[in-house]
């Protein structure tokens, strides 16, 4: 149950970022690809897993998963995050423009006027604050756990895996196209 809230979380995390860096488009999509969503967990991972490093510091072990194998996992993910950025921006662009509010759309304009490369700095610092404040101390061991039965999944495959929980949960918001 951990390993599937951990999941949902990074999609959780994605989409909290989204409404922060995100601009508003004239036409909403109707969906955001499924493709996108995957480079969107990919691309997230290294932040997410530093993030839980540094939240849950004191609260693990000094031979558990995350300070033994931590640093080759997250940058198994940072290999990626440079061929995930362009998927994964669409899919906050797209996020944002389904659910943005009418007072945040001046704020999305100004975001969304930063040239691609230039979000990549701000969209990691709110996933690693976001991160940071939604995991409960008393839940580091338990997610230390899940991560470390994950860990042997590549990159793609965890991104594929976030989809499919999407899609099977029946996340609406985003809502997942059917085919991408």
């Amino acid at each position: 149950m951990k390993t599937l809230r951990l999941l949902a979380l990074s999609g959780a995390l994605m989409a909290l970022t989204a409404s922060q860096v995100a601009a508003a488009q004239t036409a909403a999509p109707p969906c955001v690809r499924q493709a996108d969503l995957a480079d969107a967990v990919v691309y997230a991972m290294p932040s997410m897993i530093s993030a839980l490093q540094a939240k849950c510091a004191a609260s693990l072990p000094a031979n558990g998963f995350l300070k033994t194998q931590g640093v080759q996992l997250s940058a198994s993910y940072a290999a990626r995050q440079g061929s995930a950025w362009p998927g994964a921006r669409r899919f906050l662009l797209g996020f944002a423009a389904t659910s943005v509010k009418p007072a945040d759309s001046e704020m999305l304009e100004i975001v969304s006027s930063l040239p691609a490369e230039s979000m990549r700095p701000f969209v990691d610092a709110m996933i690693q604050q976001e991160v940071s404040k939604k995991i409960p101390l008393k839940d580091c061991r338990n997610i230390e756990r899940g991560v470390s039965m994950l860990a042997p999944l590549p990159p793609e495959n965890m991104g594929g895996l976030a989809v499919f929980l999407a899609r099977i949960t029946g996340v609406k918001q985003p809502a997942i196209c059917e085919s991408s």
